[in-house]
């Protein structure tokens, strides 16, 4: 988890503009804790919701911080209408030694109705009988 330099947004319109600000300046913020057993985990799931346009700056910060050299990344996501926006060129350009499974992504518009795909998506990847 990463420490905003701002206090806790509650306003979407305040939260999009400090948004837009850290994506413009490539802010990428510091993960206030660590994942002591990252390496006894050859399948990590990676969640995020897309935000302007691409992965949340803390992001790139925990793929800094991590190596997943041989390890498989399976992402997952929500977004307000964009998709993935590039963000798993991204992650494969940031963990090059990384195998990546297809991902999910889902319009947060539809989320309260994702049950069946999701766990149709689980299936097709190996992860549900």
């Amino acid at each position: 988890m990463w420490k905003s330099r701002r206090p806790i947004l509650n306003d979407y319109d305040t939260l999009l503009a400090q948004i837009r600000e850290e994506v413009a300046s490539g802010y990428c913020p510091p993960l206030t804790t660590n994942i002591e057993n990252l390496s006894s985990y050859d399948v990590i799931f990676i969640g995020y919701p897309i935000w302007w346009y691409q992965m949340p700056m803390a992001m790139y910060s925990f793929f800094d911080k991590y190596d997943f050299a041989g390890k498989t990344i399976i992402p997952f996501s929500t977004h307000g209408g964009s998709g993935w926006s590039g963000t798993l060129e991204d992650i494969a350009e940031l963990e090059p030694d990384a195998t990546m499974v297809n991902g999910y992504s889902i319009s947060r518009n539809n989320t309260a109705t994702s049950r069946d795909g999701i766990l149709n998506w689980l299936q097709g990847i190996g992860m549900m009988e």
